[in-house]
């Protein structure tokens, strides 16, 4: 019997900018200038993807709209979230070792110039895709 590949951990980190920064300079920032400087500590630390999501200030209160006007969903909500980082992990330890390491450290005392720490949001759970690159899988395949 062929032994099963264990299944990652998605951690996904929702942030907020500061109110003083603009969001343009955030997205500079967080795609062009953050990236070389995170990514071989995360290498280091066994993160096995990284992926970023841009949420735009200008598309949030179009959703908001269609969610409660044209999909019913009135108590339903779009974030201000500015930012989701999500990691994909073998185990909660990569990502406590990445966090306590000293350039780790470093590189979120420059974050915090740019980003409300008092604020934001963690989800972490297993990532189940179903349908990539057009084609069907997992249980949706069978």
């Amino acid at each position: 019997m062929a032994s099963e590949t264990p299944q990652l951990l998605k951690f996904d980190v929702c942030i907020y900018r500061k109110d003083d920064i603009p969001f343009e300079d955030f997205v500079k920032w967080a795609t062009v200038e953050y990236p070389p400087k995170a990514v071989p500590l995360m290498k280091k630390h066994g993160i096995v993807q990284w992926a970023q999501t841009l949420t735009p200030p200008q598309l949030r209160e179009p959703y908001r709209h269609v969610l409660k006007n044209e999909l019913g969903r009135a108590e339903w909500t779009v974030p201000d979230y500015d930012l989701v980082l999500s990691y994909w992990l073998r185990s909660p330890d990569d990502m406590r070792s990445l966090t306590q390491d000293p350039e780790w450290i470093e590189l979120e005392k420059d974050a915090q110039t740019r980003s409300n720490f008092s604020i934001g949001h963690f989800v972490i759970g297993h990532e189940i895709v179903h349908l990539t690159g057009g084609e069907a899988r997992g249980a949706a395949a069978a």
